[in-house]
């Protein structure tokens, strides 16, 4: 009994650990808070950010959420953030991701679909908050590299109650 790969496994194991890769370099600027470099260098044009309302379940697509930006919405949203505009975040959260079980669910030759789960644990103001949730990724290949097209984060909690607010980027 052999374990070797074949060509084709071998190219799909490259394939995952170039997208893990990209969702951890992703994940590191923004804990960093290098929002400007994420959104320049990791962003298509047309990037759509959404984060489902929490009390709704399933693909609805006329049901309110927390969060659903186009690429100026987040653009606004991320030099709000940067320039102290955002009084719960002046000082910054200090913030820590971990990004698990990345897996591509679909590989459409010129963009793949990609799920991940995240927790965000955020730091600050006396706080600590954990923010838990699965990540869906329309991932844009350029070169041998990615953008981000899509990405949308679906939370676990039922309620933010205890968190309050979302003034972060998941």
């Amino acid at each position: 009994m052999t374990t070797e790969l074949t060509v084709d496994e071998a190219a799909q194991v490259r394939l995952w650990h170039r997208v893990s890769q990209f969702l951890f370099r992703e994940a590191r600027l923004l804990d960093e808070w290098r929002l400007l470099e994420w959104y320049d260098e990791m962003l298509t044009d047309d990037i759509r950010y959404s984060v489902p309302a929490t009390d709704v379940r399933g693909e609805t697509a006329d049901a309110l959420g927390l969060i659903d930006d186009d690429a100026a919405r987040l653009r606004q949203r991320i030099e709000q953030l940067l320039n102290g505009e955002v009084w719960c975040e002046n000082p910054r959260s200090r913030t820590n991701r971990m990004i698990s079980n990345v897996e591509i669910l679909t590989d459409r030759g010129t963009h793949l679909d990609v799920a991940a789960n995240v927790v965000v644990y955020r730091f600050g103001h006396g706080r600590s908050d954990s923010y838990v949730g699965k990540c869906r990724f329309e991932l844009v290949v350029e070169g041998e590299s990615f953008r981000v097209r899509r990405r949308v984060v679906v939370l676990d909690h039922e309620t933010l109650y205890e968190h309050g607010k979302l003034s972060i980027i998941l």
